[in-house]
């Protein structure tokens, strides 16, 4: 269904039914047709092998020129992008950082609420600038597109309605785009925030290994492009090996000697075939061989003839025997014939 040939694959049974050489073959049991039908199997397995090297080496040309620059490019721009977003949330958070002096001329150094823009108002303290964006989740629900909700610490925000999940989203955008979870505290979104702008070194660490997986995929395809199909030599051998056999069995029908006979058999039939005469060279005009009464009234040939009567295969027939029979050596009548002690 997907249009490949994986190595597991089942065939048609109306692709295995043999032919009626083959049968002939089978009946006679003869051995070369045995080999035959197991190197029909081997040979396709080899084949779809193949087939399925030659389909990966395709995919992995085409991962080499598309798929694989189009991914180190893609993942090589959000490494830069992160990487800036990492600097305006560093510059951004020392803005935050009150420090205060003691009277005892000390230093205490503690972190301030920066401010967030909600619907074009802004916030400086947490608890309303954390309540107006809850209230802003209200009217995202069937929203086909992004709703842009404000700024918080130099980022964009915009809430995006997840149908799937019947879930808010907030999308925090600078160079790039990152997604946050909301959920029902007001406060906690807050956090939820700067949580998400926190771990921007993990997720620029995550960036750099996937893009040094890209490039060892990379090395590695090239090296498989250059390797060849290991059973190359293995499956050139069985298909000649299955072509002279197909040859000598006649499978199919280029004529040559009939399947039922194995290869001895066969060289016994070529001498028996050459010693026998041809009819159509044969001289009309010989005379025929001088035979007894008794053949000319239809009975048989004497015992000196009886060898050329029978067949070249060494196995006289019924009819054979019926034509060796000789009368003369019977005594009676022909109506109550009784055989001599030399024919029984």
């Amino acid at each position: 269904m997907s249009s490949k040939s994986p190595v597991r694959s089942c065939e048609d049974v109306d692709e295995t039914a043999l032919s009626y050489a083959e049968i002939k073959a089978l009946c006679a049991g003869n051995p070369l047709i045995a080999e035959k039908m197991n190197l029909d199997n081997e040979v396709a397995k080899l084949r779809m092998l193949k087939s399925e090297h030659r389909s990966q080496h395709y995919r992995l040309e085409d991962d080499l020129l598309k798929r694989f620059p189009e991914q180190i490019t893609s993942v090589k721009e959000r490494i830069a992008g992160i990487e800036k977003d990492i600097a305006l949330y560093a510059a951004e958070k020392e803005k935050c950082v009150d420090v205060q002096l003691d009277a005892a001329g000390g230093a205490s150094a503690s972190s301030k609420f920066p401010g967030m823009t909600v619907g074009g108002v802004f916030y400086a303290e947490k608890e309303p600038a954390a309540k107006a964006l809850l209230e802003s989740c209200k009217g995202v629900k069937n929203r086909l597109s992004d709703v842009p909700v404000g700024e918080y610490m130099g980022f964009k925000m915009s809430l995006r309605y997840e149908s799937f999940g019947q879930q808010i989203n907030l999308l925090v955008r600078g160079a790039m785009t990152y997604q946050i979870d909301l959920g029902t505290d007001a406060l906690g979104n807050i956090t939820r925030i700067n949580h998400g702008l926190d771990k921007l070194p993990e997720r620029l660490d995550g960036a750099r290994s996937q893009l040094e997986n890209f490039n060892r995929q990379v090395e590695a395809a090239k090296l498989e492009l250059v390797k060849p199909f290991e059973q190359e030599s293995e499956l050139a051998e069985k298909e000649a090996r299955l072509a002279l056999l197909n040859a000598d069995l006649n499978i199919d029908g280029d004529g040559g000697m009939d399947v039922m006979n194995d290869t001895e058999n066969r060289d016994e039939q070529r001498d028996d075939d050459s010693d026998e005469p041809d009819e159509e060279t044969c001289d009309e005009d010989e005379p025929e061989d001088e035979l007894s009464d008794d053949v000319r009234h239809g009975y048989a040939y004497t015992t000196e003839r009886v060898p050329q009567a029978v067949s070249a295969k060494s196995k006289p027939s019924i009819l054979d025997g019926l034509h060796s029979f000789d009368s003369s050596k019977y005594n009676g009548a022909p109506g109550n014939l009784k055989p001599t002690e030399r024919d029984i």
